[in-house]
């Protein structure tokens, strides 16, 4: 068997899309035991023969890709033991690990994944840190985790390494509550949001501004307080549309030596020096939104893919976002989640209408906006990107 893998192998290119057809087949058959000799001959040829071809890769993604989507112990343990990537070097096998994490999360079930991937030692893709990553993949998929002893274990685990991951709770947050799947939900139903216009942002209708509205809240001077430590933290969410791509970000604070009611946000908000909507230029359609909403605008932004590079995956995309919500309502910098959550829920929120000629206007665009508890300040989150 391993002697006819390596004949096709060699044939070339050729027979990547048959061999990419009979990984399907042999998964539907649960021949298991093939497909894991082919991962281990692509394994092989990665590090002895320093081999990374197209073809070899497009075969690792169909093997990941057939075991993640088969349920099941038997084909959990297969896709165990492939690598999870043929690329040498840590930021290739952490974004490999990541990747994998959120594929086996929403492929497989909970009382599968757990006694395979944290009751059993397999392979080489089980490392802590994708165990740490499927661990949050599965709370965002709404497990109840703690349930589970050897994910309650695990998770207490990290907290004691200090593992990066290790701040976020096991349980979706009030906040997160939009991510919940509905009871009715039909398959192919997403808590993601597409890449379009600010109204399938917003499930409300727009903010208009009054004369009154204007005359009430005349009197209120927001100035540009912004400082750099909270702008990046703000900036968490879309950092890799900066790093990975050609993104711009605006991140801003005011404060007003008169409080603002939320009711006026609108016509202080139009007054705003913002970066985003130079002066001279169309001032932006306001929408109210609920925290649950600006949360989900910031996960789609933190998971997907920006114009060129990766998206974050749900478990460090979670973490992003708690930072940016953090910056936006101006938690301190070490603040428990849970703690940040609280304030999350007291703040009024509203999300922006990309409208003005600093946004590219393609598919990543992005402007919310928080009213900070107590009504003197305010925080401003824009993006954009292009390809």
């Amino acid at each position: 068997m391993t002697r006819r893998i390596k004949e096709l192998l060699d044939s070339g290119s050729s027979a990547a899309s048959a061999l990419g057809e009979e990984i399907q087949n042999r998964v539907s058959s649960e021949d298991f035991e093939w497909v894991t000799l082919l991962g281990a001959e692509l394994a092989r040829r990665a590090v002895h023969e320093g081999e990374e071809s197209s073809e070899h890769v497009f075969l690792l993604d169909r093997l990941q890709t057939a075991l993640s989507t088969a349920a099941g112990q038997q084909s959990l343990r297969a896709l165990m033991c492939l690598p999870s990537s043929l690329q040498a070097g840590e930021p290739a096998q952490t974004r490999a690990e990541r990747r994998l994490a959120q594929m086996v999360a929403l492929g497989h079930r909970p009382s599968d994944i757990v006694p395979v991937v944290y009751g059993e030692r397999l392979g080489t893709a089980t490392s802590d840190e994708f165990k740490a990553c499927l661990l949050q993949e599965l709370v965002l998929k709404g497990v109840a985790v703690t349930e589970y002893p050897l994910l309650r274990s695990f998770g207490e685990a990290l907290v004691a390494e200090e593992h990066p991951l290790a701040p976020l709770p096991l349980h979706l947050l009030p906040t997160e509550r939009a991510l919940l799947r509905p009871t009715h939900a039909p398959h192919d139903w997403t808590w993601a949001l597409p890449p379009a216009s600010v109204e399938k942002h917003s499930d409300r209708p727009e903010l208009r501004v009054s004369a009154e509205m204007r005359r009430r809240s005349a009197a209120v001077d927001p100035a540009d307080v912004t400082v750099p430590e909270v702008a990046e933290a703000m900036s968490t969410a879309v950092r890799h549309w900066l790093e990975e791509s050609n993104g711009m970000v605006a991140a801003q604070e005011f404060w007003s030596a008169s409080s603002v009611p939320p009711d006026d946000f609108a016509a202080v908000f139009e007054r705003l020096p913002l970066t985003a909507w130079p002066t001279g230029q169309t001032r932006a359609r306001l929408y109210p939104a609920g925290s649950d909403r600006v949360l989900q605008v910031l996960l789609t932004a933190a998971v997907r893919s920006p114009a060129y590079g990766n998206g974050m995956f749900g478990a460090y995309g979670r973490l992003a976002v708690w930072r940016s919500l953090g910056g936006l309502v101006g938690a301190a910098p070490d603040a428990p989640i849970d703690e940040t959550a609280i304030l999350v829920e007291q703040a009024h929120w509203f999300i922006a209408d990309p409208s003005s000629d600093w946004f590219h206007q393609v598919a990543w665009d992005l402007a919310v906006a928080a009213l900070r508890p107590g009504g003197q300040e305010i925080a401003v989150l824009t993006a954009t990107d292009t390809d």
